[in-house]
């Protein structure tokens, strides 16, 4: 079977437990709802990983398991090889997942009632981070420029210095930017003019179409400032599996992310997920570039679909499967678009304004799915919004 009829395949994940597919009935069913929001992939999983999991599962017993060496050296190669970073194996700090990694480095660098910048629009569990643990949110908002989404560089430098802490999130989820090394380098230098912490969410760093730099790689003031969480999750289909680190090369910066991680009650590992990590980074990198390819090819498909509709309009996307596609052309507010794409589309996005007040008018879609459903849901939106837009083959 040749990677490409890989991924096509459509797996049927009804009654899976699926959040994203579990209020669903058959994919492709007339009056079923096509789920195009959570992001996670529609894909079967590296078949090495698929294999080492059922060898792990037929043992039949899933008692405590301790990580060795194989966890961290399998991290280190990785970031070496796909990332050009040679991190030490006393840098890599373990954690549950990046959400909650996101919980705990703030608590670790900033104490309640601290100022932390977030880039809206922005991933929606950046607030929850930062409101849940008694911090106080410093929305930095994100413009539109001639090239796309940008850092407005004056309001950040504003918003920093009344702040302790900046969640950055590199690849940017919703609006796909990967930022480059000059942005990245004049975050780092204002962030350090204000010693603010650096916590950045690079989950979507191996789905990256542009050059991406981890902020942390160069060493030096960023890397002495920052926690880069980093999960297999996004890439290879394992998000229920809980696994994820951080890297941490300052050791008093490390040690009280680790104190907090402690308070959390995280000692002890997930088996399947660390197998699942181990596997993956050792043996993923081929099934890893084929990904890249398809999701190009829907990239693509996506965006000339829609490329002379007066509606609708897809933002550049060089990172992350999320196109962020822009409905203010549709005369519509935002409720009402919601209302035309379940009613009507019966596809399901997520909303813009979920990820701050500069997203109202824009729609998340995944297209991280075999290219069948994702033409079913472009067709979908096409006939609910027909105006001027091409139609799907």
């Amino acid at each position: 079977m040749s990677a490409r009829a890989g991924f096509d395949r459509v797996v049927d994940r009804h009654g899976s437990r699926s959040v994203k597919w579990g209020a669903s009935s058959e994919p492709l069913a007339r009056d079923a709802i096509l789920p195009m929001s959570i992001a996670d992939i529609d894909f079967l999983a590296p078949p090495a990983v698929v294999a080492a999991l059922e060898r792990q599962a037929a043992l039949g017993v899933y008692g405590y398991a301790a990580r060795g060496d194989a966890f961290y050296a399998s991290i280190a190669r990785w970031l070496d090889r796909r990332h050009e970073w040679r991190v030490d194996r006393s840098w890599i700090c373990p954690c549950p997942g990046v959400v909650p990694a996101l919980h705990a480095a703030i608590r670790a660098v900033s104490r309640p009632g601290d100022g932390v910048v977030v880039q809206t629009p922005v991933y929606y569990p950046f607030f929850s981070a930062v409101t849940t643990n008694g911090r106080t949110v410093i929305e930095s908002p994100l413009r539109v420029g001639r090239a796309g989404w940008e850092i407005d560089f004056a309001d950040l430098d504003a918003a920093l210095a009344r702040a302790r802490v900046l969640v950055l999130c590199n690849p940017h989820n919703p609006v796909g930017r990967v930022w480059r090394r000059d942005e990245l380098a004049e975050i780092a230098r204002l962030c350090d003019r204000h010693e603010v912490t650096i916590v950045s969410d690079d989950i979507h760093a191996d789905i990256a179409f542009s050059p991406y730099t981890p902020i942390a790689r160069g060493g030096g003031a960023p890397a002495r400032r920052t926690i880069t969480a980093f999960s297999p999750s996004k890439t290879f289909g394992l998000s229920s599996l809980h696994t994820a680190y951080c890297v941490i090369s300052e050791d008093a910066l490390r040690r009280a992310f680790e104190a907090e991680t402690a308070r959390m009650g995280y000692f002890w590992g997930n088996v399947f997920g660390d197998t699942a990590l181990e596997v993956a980074y050792r043996e993923g990198e081929p099934w890893l570039d084929a990904l890249l390819g398809y999701l190009k090819g829907n990239l693509a498909y996506l965006e000339d679909a829609f490329r002379d509709h007066p509606s609708i309009r897809v933002t550049a996307v060089e990172g992350t499967y999320l196109a962020w596609l822009d409905f203010r052309g549709a005369g519509l507010d935002e409720d009402s678009v919601c209302d035309l794409l379940t009613r009507d589309a019966r596809v399901a996005l997520d909303r813009g304004s979920l990820f701050g007040a500069p997203g109202a008018g824009f729609q998340r879609l995944n297209f991280a799915t075999p290219a069948r459903l994702l033409r079913e849901g472009i067709r979908r939106i096409q006939r609910a919004l027909p105006a001027g837009g091409r139609a799907a083959e």
